[in-house]
């Protein structure tokens, strides 16, 4: 039977921390959850620092053999049955002993909200708290205050099953998905509701290996093109609810507007310093609409018109740039193909030249043994004396 909370916890590189973060699970006034334990890479240590856990029922661990990262582990974890709710843990963190017990409470009370969730208290190298307001309304409110706040606390708190179905996975990128948590969070967002419990239960543990600092040191190069997967997947989440031109217009414009223009007190990936770098941006935004093939959340007749020229050109050259690569693919294949038959063709001239040697000398050794018997004969005439008649 289905458990009220199913808690998914990946992890890999834990076994420092991974302890606390179950015992504390244990410790909730509330019992009615289950654990899946899903270790990345075949990370043996901290398997074995799961182990003693697994001798409660409500426990269970899962060893990948391969690395997933941390999107792939957290998509094997949505694709298994579960329960109403369903808790993200990450493996350094720790809660407040009645925290699923607040949020059960908050969620019980408003059936319409897709996600319940506490303050974070920060630990270790920091100890300000997290606040993230409720986002409530029609949905394409909820979408707006989302993409302005840009905030990930919601996804520490209870999410319900029906949101993180019509959800989907989280989106994978060669930026080992640094914004896509916010991608995924809007389009939880589209089914219900984000509510604020204003206690600060959840506490975070801030130290050198947090997820979150590895960007700090990426080159800008790296950073910017993270940043523009923010652009793709916000549309991806919004344009699907959006009725209208109007409203497409809009979305389009302000998902833009939040990723190139830099405002006090919002949160940034990568900055643009300039108008200039701004404009730049821009440019790149839409080239990785293209990349991912996503053109159709923002047509190039949408675009401004100073853009459309410049956006037909790229697409042109997009596409002339795949053709390019497909005939050259093409060429490849038929030449690995006009090899590989001149190697049979060889192969065969050879089997064949063996065959007609190894006959030519079967052919001898069968010549040389009918004909011994006629040789022994010329041998013997050979040898007899020559004599002469009388005359």
């Amino acid at each position: 039977m289905l458990r009220r909370i199913t808690v998914g916890m990946p992890v890999y590189n834990g076994a420092q921390h991974v302890a606390g973060a179950l015992k504390c699970l244990q410790d909730q006034t509330v019992r009615d959850f289950e654990v899946i334990i899903s270790v990345d890479g075949n990370d043996q240590a901290t398997a074995d620092a799961c182990r003693p856990f697994l001798v409660d029922e409500r426990f269970r661990m899962i060893v990948h053999p391969d690395r997933l990262d941390w999107f792939g582990n957290f998509n094997w974890l949505l694709q298994q049955p579960l329960s109403e709710f369903f808790c993200y843990r990450q493996h350094d963190d720790i809660t407040a002993p009645n925290f699923f017990e607040v949020l059960l409470t908050a969620a019980d009370a408003r059936p319409d909200a897709a996600a319940v969730y506490t303050d974070c208290q920060w630990m270790g190298g920091r100890t300000d708290i997290e606040i993230a307001p409720s986002i409530e309304g029609e949905t394409l409110d909820r979408l707006r205050q989302h993409i302005e706040q840009k905030h990930p606390v919601a996804v520490r708190g209870l999410i319900r099953r029906e949101a993180i179905e019509q959800a989907g996975p989280v989106r994978a990128d060669e930026y080992r998905g640094l914004s896509e948590i916010f991608v995924w969070l809007a389009k939880v967002l589209r089914w219900g509701s984000f509510i604020r419990t204003p206690e600060p239960l959840y506490y975070r543990l801030d130290h050198a290996d947090n997820y979150h600092k590895q960007w700090f040191d990426w080159p800008e190069e790296r950073k910017r093109g993270s940043w523009t997967t923010l652009f793709t997947g916000l549309l991806e989440a919004t344009m699907p609810v959006c009725a209208t031109p109007e409203e497409r217009l809009f979305f389009q414009q302000f998902i833009l507007d939040r990723i190139v223009v830099v405002r006090p007190g919002q949160s940034y990936h990568y900055m643009p310093k300039s108008a200039h770098a701004s404009g730049e941006l821009i440019a790149e935004c839409i080239k990785r609409l293209m990349h991912e093939g996503n053109m159709h959340l923002l047509g190039i007749g949408e675009l401004p018109a100073i853009l459309q020229t410049w956006a037909r050109a790229e697409a042109l050259r997009s596409a002339n740039a795949k053709l390019k690569a497909a005939k050259a693919e093409f060429e490849s294949k038929a030449g690995e193909e006009i090899a590989a038959q001149r190697a049979a063709r060889a192969r065969a001239e050879a089997v064949a030249e063996a065959a007609r040697a190894e006959a030519a000398a079967l052919r001898a050794s069968n010549s040389w043994r009918i004909t011994a018997p006629l040789r022994c004969i010329a041998r013997v005439r050979n040898r007899r004396p020559i004599t002469r008649r009388p005359q």
